[in-house]
C-alpha cells in the first residue's frame, strides 16, 4: 500500500510524495498521466523501509 504526502502550492498545482511499491507508483503515475495532470515525476529513490519514493507534481484542471 502506498502513502502520500500532499501539499498545495500556488494556483492549482499539487505536489505529492508517494512511498510504495514500484507497481503502486507505476499505477498512480499512469493514472495521472492519462488524466493529463502530470507535470513532473522524479526518479525513484529508496525509502527507509525498503519501498520506493517518488515526487509527483500535478497541475489540476477545473472541469
Amino acid at each position: 500500500m502506498s502513502t502520500a504526502t500532499v501539499s498545495a502550492t500556488r494556483g492549482r498545482v499539487l505536489d505529492l510524495v508517494l512511498v510504495g511499491t514500484g507497481e503502486d507508483i507505476a499505477a498512480l503515475t499512469a493514472i495521472t498521466r492519462h488524466a493529463g495532470v502530470l507535470v513532473f515525476r522524479s526518479a525513484p529513490t529508496p525509502a527507509d523501509d525498503g519501498r520506493q519514493r517518488v515526487f509527483l507534481r500535478l497541475h489540476l484542471h477545473h472541469r
